[in-house]
């Protein structure tokens, strides 16, 4: 049956943060441990090898551990919207659906991509309607990867919008959080070199400079503060995983709720 969300964005973050009550560090704590884990195999690599060979392999590795954390979050942030246990038994329970996942997120970065070629609006479209793929497959493990799609296309059929209202609300949080960054970054960041074009100008040398700038950028961004101010961003990431799944909840037909009324669980949970 398909559920359409009408209630306003504003109640779908209230339900969240009602959840996340006593919860919210040990979210933020997954946030940043995910995202600690995700980026150590690549980091570590790249700085005992420039072999292409050994760093691919590594990039492939890094993926797979990758779907395994979102796996494994995925389930900790829907036990956390629905006050069910969540201890590390629970939280690594998928681990078991890993390879289900990976070809199930093959699938979807080809479904994105060919989606993509028509236009960019059809590309973005399409990944939204895949947001659903790994709750799908928490809540219904015996799914093939091809099932856990279409249950998510199911779940955000004229819903589409509504999710995307619900991102752009955070962009104020999102924007709060990134500035202490960005403003560290342009007071003491490295800045790129002005060109100015004229008739015998040479296109390659525009090339080095954005080179250059990339490689000093890069570098910078490595440096502890920048990296510290950057990471300010899971606060906010823990709030929007946990409303994701309050979203999720309601527009898989999971929960019941209208606006200024509490929450009523239906027999899925």
């Amino acid at each position: 049956m398909k559920t359409i969300v009408t209630i306003p964005c504003k109640t779908i973050r209230a339900m969240a943060r009602e959840m996340l009550r006593g919860k919210y560090w040990n979210c933020v704590l997954v946030v940043l441990a995910c995202h600690l884990i995700a980026e150590a195999p690549a980091r570590i690599a790249s700085a005992l090898t420039d072999n292409e060979y050994i760093l691919t392999m590594v990039e492939l590795a890094a993926f797979v551990v990758e779907v395994s954390l979102t796996l494994c979050s995925t389930r900790y942030y829907l036990m956390t919207f629905r006050g069910q246990d969540t201890s590390l038994d629970t939280f690594t329970a998928p681990l078991r659906l890993t390879w289900k996942a990976v070809l199930m997120e093959i699938i979807s970065y080809i479904q994105i991509f060919l989606w993509s070629l028509l236009f960019i609006i059809p590309g973005i479209i399409c990944a939204i309607k895949h947001a659903q793929n790994f709750n799908a497959m928490i809540d219904n493990p015996e799914f093939s990867s091809m099932e856990c799609i279409h249950r998510s296309h199911e779940i955000m059929e004229g819903n589409v919008w509504k999710f995307i209202k619900l991102d752009l609300s955070f962009i104020g949080w999102m924007f709060l959080a990134s500035l202490p960054g960005s403003v560290y970054q342009y007071m003491y960041g490295p800045k790129i070199d002005y060109i100015y074009f004229s008739d015998n100008y040479d296109y390659e040398q525009l090339f080095a400079v954005i080179r250059h700038y990339g490689e000093e950028l890069a570098e910078f961004n490595e440096m502890l503060i920048p990296t510290l101010l950057g990471l300010l961003t899971v606060f906010v990431t823990a709030y929007i995983s946990v409303t994701h799944a309050a979203f999720y909840d309601l527009a898989a037909g999971n929960l019941v709720v209208q606006d200024g009324e509490a929450p009523e669980e239906s027999s899925a949970y």
